[in-house]
């Protein structure tokens, strides 16, 4: 995948305008296998708005990046507003954009259910919705889900865990942002699959919030509840556990594994280095294009093209075994 470059607020060459953020970082994706956008009718795509759940998360910036990308490709005008996390923002976001009558709105929620009132508004006015990377609850019309299903990446998360632990072991798993969609489908997978493995239990619940100076102060936390042999494998759902692994490793406490979500440069490092025991890899850049391909493709008539209910992504597991296949060069 080619390098990417730095956004500003307003790119006058593809009509791509990004409100609510200085700037977009551009970044590299890897090289996970994807969704692949099918034919869109070019120079028809117009105004469409991508709600992104909250940009100072680096991750979700590749997200946003990716969909910028395939906006400038396709020659549509793209309006990227930025959530921060707020989901009341977010649905006074999507009315505006219904005020403003936006051919087809794109939408990371911040709150599954807490934004269906508001996609069912656009849904009477007759504008489609795509939900990328995060999903809208029930009662909302979608014209499908482009992202990776999240359950899955659970599983993945926990099937580290029992690579890690072939005989079995005690487990610490560090949520997300709770209540958050992506952390309660990721937190259900982890511990409906573990719970199948009579051999690993989880001894501790914690958040960090995805947060590195918050996953720092709950792995300091749980190094001193738990000693040697009291804790085998402490799984996050995001990046930064890289921090908590780190502290870990310059403090001695290489008997305790850390499994990671997502794959920045500091997971790869972390890997590399023996740190961190694997990752869940997933490529936010092509899952913004692949949201924008989606939407196009449904406003140019080429319903066929587009993958209905949902269109996934895959998740490959990296360990040190396998390193070498895959690349990022994105930082958390």
């Amino acid at each position: 995948m080619n390098s990417r470059k730095r956004i500003s607020a307003i790119s006058a060459k593809s009509g791509v305008a990004l409100i609510g953020v200085a700037s977009l970082i551009a970044l590299a994706g890897c090289t996970a296998p994807s969704a692949e956008p099918g034919p869109v009718a070019a120079g028809e795509c117009n105004d469409i708005t991508f709600l992104i759940n909250n940009m100072a998360n680096p991750w979700i910036a590749t997200l946003a990046d990716g969909a910028v990308a395939q906006a400038d490709e396709l020659g549509a005008t793209l309006t990227v507003q930025d959530g921060a996390n707020d989901n009341a923002t977010q649905i006074a976001q999507l009315q505006q954009a219904i005020a403003n009558d936006t051919s087809g709105i794109l939408i990371q929620s911040i709150e599954a259910d807490g934004i269906v009132a508001a996609v069912q508004q656009a849904n009477a006015a007759g504008i489609p919705v795509v939900a990328v990377n995060a999903g809208v609850g029930d009662g909302a019309e979608l014209v499908t889900y482009v992202g990776v299903d999240q359950s899955d990446y659970g599983v993945g998360l926990a099937e580290l865990a029992e690579q890690a632990l072939p005989d079995g072991g005690k487990v610490a798993l560090i949520q997300g942002i709770v209540g958050n969609p992506v952390e309660v489908l990721r937190t259900e997978a982890i511990v409906d699959t573990l719970d199948k493995n009579s051999s690993i239990e989880i001894i501790a619940t914690v958040t960090d919030n995805w947060s590195n100076d918050e996953n720092l102060a709950v792995v300091q936390d749980l190094l001193t509840r738990f000693g040697p042999g009291e804790l085998d494998v402490v799984i996050a759902e995001g990046p930064e556990i890289y921090v908590g692994a780190q502290y870990a490793h310059s403090i001695g406490r290489d008997d305790v594994k850390f499994i990671a979500g997502d794959f920045p440069n500091q997971v790869y490092a972390g890997i590399e280095a023996g740190e961190i025991y694997g990752a869940v890899l997933q490529d936010g850049a092509e899952q913004g294009k692949a949201g924008v391909a989606a939407l196009c493709n449904w406003l140019e008539g080429n319903e066929d093209a587009v993958k209905q209910p949902t269109d996934f992504v895959e998740l490959p597991l990296v360990t040190k075994e396998n390193l070498s296949e895959y690349s990022t060069s994105w930082d958390w």
